[in-house]
């Protein structure tokens, strides 16, 4: 055994300063076991037929990427190599990654070009029609640009008078594409104009590269504007070309789109009045032909006798519905008089029955209470339990009991005085004899 062992710290640290000599080294590999972590790190191995190797992508340089980083990826990646204390893992701390074979700008625009397809956002369907003869027209461009020169150049020898609004931005560089995607949103939520134009000149891939990025894609997608696209030359083609409505070759292209020439229009006016003329004086044409044709045959006698006898059957129709409507009218007017006749009994039954009512009130009235009580008489009545009894017999009550004597009006509360037993009744003495 060795007399003086080392710390694994102190052996990885050794390790690594030897390992310093491979401190800008390019790997190519394919891409298996790639995972992004939340802090924006991208851990993933490079492969080949032998052996693999595991990368270290940090976030400040994984933002850097054009692309995105995927499993089966060919990848070139740069960066040193060095073994995580902390695991002993041997690693490549990577700095810049390039596919393999294709450059990254490109492969980035396959690979949102396949997302966005996917999406429908490339789908006929969608696209909005652009207007014949729009009347305001936005431009979302570099003020300073050979574009906008072109485009003034177009619109002012094809159709003079035009509103024209120009939203500058930066059309190359960092943060372009930021800047073209708010443009486009802000008309889009202003939605004054009837169309908009999106261009810029020709130039690389990476000059071109803002209108191929998400975020204008997805400005143009949502606008509620119609748009055309002219970025770069012909054979230039972005993602704004394939999102928008229409693709124009060019910024001047997109112009000549945009609106027709004054004489196209004046001509297709004349040409359209031309067809309209030869149209009605070919009918009328027809026309006079046929009516000579009927005035000098001889069907045209039959005319009256037709008109004659449509008339005799019209008649005969107008007396049948007259009759028709008589005969109903009889009909109803024998119901209406039949239901009348019960109704015609009811006022005899009602005094009737009135008379009848009368009696029975009589009668009532002369055995109530009241009407009794009216000739002088009164009804006394006795308290049990909170009870009122008449009181029928003298022997009922004792003498100092509280009664109640109930009158036509009113009532009495009285004590009893004295009583007598029996059949024995004291009358009241008319008044002259006392």
């Amino acid at each position: 055994m060795p007399d003086n062992p080392i710390s694994v710290s102190e052996l990885i640290r050794r390790v690594n300063f030897d390992l310093y000599r491979y401190n800008d080294i390019a790997i190519e590999g394919e891409v298996t076991n790639y995972t992004r972590a939340a802090s924006g790190h991208l851990y993933f191995s490079i492969k080949d037929a032998k052996a693999t190797l595991k990368v270290v992508l940090f976030a400040t340089n994984a933002r850097m990427l054009r692309f995105k980083i995927e499993n089966g990826l060919q990848l070139i990646v740069r960066g040193r190599l060095a073994i995580y204390e902390q695991r002993g893992d041997f690693q490549l701390n990577a700095v810049t990654a390039e596919p393999a074979g294709l450059g990254a700008l490109q492969l980035a625009f396959e690979q949102l070009k396949k997302q966005l397809a996917a999406e429908g956002l490339f789908d006929v369907s969608r696209k909005k029609p652009i207007p014949m003869l729009p009347q305001r027209i936005a431009v979302v461009t570099s003020p300073t640009g050979a574009a906008i020169r072109d485009i003034l150049n177009v619109l002012g020898r094809r159709f003079d008078g035009l509103s024209l609004q120009i939203y500058p931005v930066r059309v190359q560089g960092n943060g372009a594409a930021l800047e073209i995607a708010r443009a486009i949103r802000n008309l889009s939520r202003w939605g004054i104009h009837d169309v908009i134009l999106i261009c810029r000149g020709g130039g690389s891939l990476e000059d071109l590269w803002p209108f191929n990025e998400e975020p204008v894609a997805r400005a143009i997608a949502d606008c509620l504007i119609p748009t055309i696209s002219g970025v770069g030359h012909e054979t230039d083609f972005t993602i704004c070309d394939l999102v928008a409505d229409l693709r124009a070759p060019t910024p001047s292209a997109a112009a000549e789109i945009v609106v027709k020439a004054k004489s196209e229009i004046c001509n297709q006016v004349d040409d359209a009045v031309r067809r309209v003329r030869h149209v009605i004086e070919m009918r009328v044409g027809n026309y006079r032909h046929e009516l000579r044709h009927l005035s000098s045959s001889d069907r045209l006698g039959i005319l009256p006798r037709r008109i004659a006898m449509q008339r005799e059957r019209l008649e005969r129709r107008r007396v049948m519905l007259f009759r028709l409507l008589d005969g109903r009218a009889k009909i109803m007017r024998r119901r209406l008089e039949s239901a009348m006749q019960p109704l015609a009994r009811y006022p005899e039954r009602i005094e009737r029955e009135r008379r009848r009512l009368a009696a029975i009130a009589g009668t009532l009235n002369a055995v109530s209470p009241l009407s009794v009580l009216s000739r002088g008489y009164a009804i006394a009545f006795s308290r049990v339990k909170n009870r009122k009894k008449p009181i029928l017999d003298s022997a009922n009550v004792n003498v100092g009991d509280q009664i109640e004597v109930q009158l036509k009006k009113g009532r009495l509360a009285a004590t009893v005085d004295s009583k007598t037993i029996g059949v024995e009744s004291v009358w009241p003495v008319p008044l002259r004899e006392r």
